[in-house]
């Protein structure tokens, strides 16, 4: 009787480890995938507006994801910090918009190291005549270390942040390559 109780305390102070190291999923932080600089040093004299899809908003029992709203944030802030653009609106129209819609967000269940896959379209319109002065699909991806954090949900949403720090990096540089 007294055996029983101890393996079943035993099973339970080890389920309970678990639990604790497995924690449960947070989104992805805007702030986390802002990118702060770009290989450019070009300054436009436009001002821009930005509009994001294709997120999702975070299941805690299941992974971390990008919302809408935070990836937008994020975008914004990069465009602020790399002084892209003259300035960033919003809940108006600037001089051009940029669209950036989330395609496919490719996450490991488990391991040691993440790598996560992002892949978005980026499309960049002139307002004033409609005309498209970018249209590409951007893909970027991040592996996350297994040193990065013990918590496997910590880790994974670090990769998540790093690819989509990635991608933004990426397309603003790609922005930052044509002739406006």
């Amino acid at each position: 009787m007294i055996h029983q109780a101890f393996r079943r305390a035993g099973a339970l102070a080890v389920l309970a480890v678990v639990i604790v190291l497995a924690g449960c999923a947070s989104p992805a932080n805007r702030d986390a995938m802002t990118a702060s600089s770009i290989a450019s040093s070009k300054k436009l004299p436009y001002s821009l507006s930005v509009k994001t899809g294709g997120g999702n908003e975070t299941n805690p029992l299941w992974s971390a994801d990008i919302s809408n709203d935070d990836l937008r944030a994020a975008i914004e802030k990069s465009v602020t910090q790399t002084a892209l653009f003259k300035e960033v609106v919003q809940g108006k129209s600037g001089e051009y918009e940029l669209s950036v819609s989330i395609a496919k967000l490719t996450k490991p269940t488990f391991g040691a190291a993440f790598t996560v896959d992002m892949e978005a379209g980026w499309t960049l319109i002139k307002i004033s005549d409609k005309s498209v002065a970018m249209r590409q699909v951007i893909k970027s991806t991040y592996t996350g270390g297994a040193f990065d954090s013990l918590v496997g949900t910590t880790r994974l949403r670090m990769s998540v942040e790093g690819a989509a720090r990635n991608n933004i990096k990426q397309g603003l540089q790609a922005i930052a390559a044509l002739d406006l």
